[in-house]
């Protein structure tokens, strides 16, 4: 599996790139079977299941469901937030090609149980937040942080060719053991690459 990572610049730029490529946001129940919550912060946020297009925008926003607005405020007064990231996990061609010319369901699904196995580990280990060391008053990085997660399998790329992928949109939020929400740190994504 291949995993390239992208901005996603807007919470809106977010929402109407998957709702125009398909990957969710549609009437069809194959679209919305595609689509997945994921991480331990969604559980805590009570996000299962296929994914609704209005709690995710609402999620790229940085609005906690309950909660606060996570972001920075600007020198007009007005919130900023960096929606997150969009994990892509790719299978190899050939894998793509049996899996979906083929039509070998069972590839599929290990394509599915590879994409959660690999989040799992990202949210293990990669996403982090900043926070005031309670001794030191210094801002020091935390990990084990709970994520926010929502994923879109497709089964073509833009050339229409077949191509198994599922993009994971890891929102810019983390709970930390304190169950206070914070912003996310992404470098540990770029360094787990």
């Amino acid at each position: 599996m291949v995993a390239s990572i992208g901005k996603i610049a807007s919470p809106s730029q977010g929402a109407s790139y998957l709702e125009r490529d398909g990957y969710y946001g549609r009437d069809d129940p194959a679209h919305k079977e595609a689509s997945a919550w994921a991480g331990r912060g969604a559980e805590e946020l009570g996000l299962s299941g296929p994914v609704d297009s209005d709690a995710f925008r609402a999620i790229l926003e940085g609005k906690v469901p309950g909660g606060r607005q996570l972001g920075r405020k600007d020198l007009d007064g007005n919130i900023q937030h960096r929606p997150g990231r969009d994990v892509t996990l790719s299978a190899p061609k050939s894998v793509s090609l049996v899996a979906l010319v083929g039509g070998d369901e069972r590839i599929v699904d290990a394509h599915d149980r590879a994409v959660g196995r690999t989040l799992t580990w990202i949210e293990k280990n990669a996403i982090e937040t900043r926070m005031q060391d309670r001794g030191t008053g210094a801002m020091v990085r935390a990990g084990g942080q709970k994520m926010v997660a929502a994923t879109f399998r497709h089964d073509t790329s833009r050339n229409l060719d077949p191509q198994l992928h599922t993009h994971a949109v890891i929102a810019n939020m983390a709970q930390g053991e304190d169950q206070r929400w914070r912003t996310m740190v992404d470098d540990g994504l770029f360094k787990a690459r």
